[in-house]
């Protein structure tokens, strides 16, 4: 009798400790963030000084929409419609850019999530030819409602890009002041991706 009570109590005891091993293991957290996404507005925060041959200085205000200059400037390096540039933020933290509709893409850095307002982009030279170590984008103030995310960076726009900028808005009747400005312009502005 000993000797059954004995072996119940043991058979009873591994049963217990095997029914504790077999509880499920924490769910791995996945960042909101990861996606593609399409870059469907940019707006100035903060105003932008250009400084054209002919005229005295002339100033973007802050609100002035720069949408197209921040597709061409950051996504520029695929052959695609600057509205249908990719940027695809992976759960590996690597980041790709690629075109709606087409398979082609491009290693164009890293990323990281540093707090639930603050996402590093981290583009390669691949991703920005422009630069030959790349740009680091700090977006700040991020939000993610419905499928816009949103926040705001500063990016550095090179000389050579304002010089097409200046031409566009004017109508080719105005150019850059070369020595006057410098080499890569930082513009700060409020972004909005759509997940797609």
């Amino acid at each position: 009798m000993k000797n059954s009570k004995f072996i119940l109590l043991t058979f009873l005891s591994v049963f217990l400790i095997f029914l504790s091993s077999c509880e499920e293991d924490p769910e791995e957290e996945v960042s909101p963030y990861i996606g593609e996404y399409t870059i469907v507005e940019a707006t100035l925060t903060e105003d932008l000084i250009l400084i054209p041959n002919e005229i005295p200085p002339m100033t973007l205000v802050a609100g002035v929409g720069i949408t197209d200059m921040i597709q061409t400037a950051l996504l520029g390096a695929i052959d695609c419609e600057p509205e249908n540039s990719l940027i695809e933020l992976r759960e590996d933290f690597s980041l790709y850019i690629g075109c709606l509709g087409s398979t082609e893409e491009l290693d164009g850095g890293t990323w990281e999530e540093q707090s639930e307002t603050v996402i590093v982009l981290n583009l390669n030279s691949t991703a920005v030819p422009a630069s030959p170590t790349g740009i680091v984008l700090t977006v700040t103030d991020v939000t993610l409602e419905g499928n816009i995310l949103s926040g705001e960076t500063t990016v550095p726009i090179s000389r050579d890009m304002l010089v097409d900028v200046l031409a566009g808005m004017s109508g080719g009747q105005l150019t850059l002041d070369m020595e006057a400005t410098p080499v890569a312009v930082p513009i700060t502005f409020e972004i909005e991706l759509e997940k797609q």
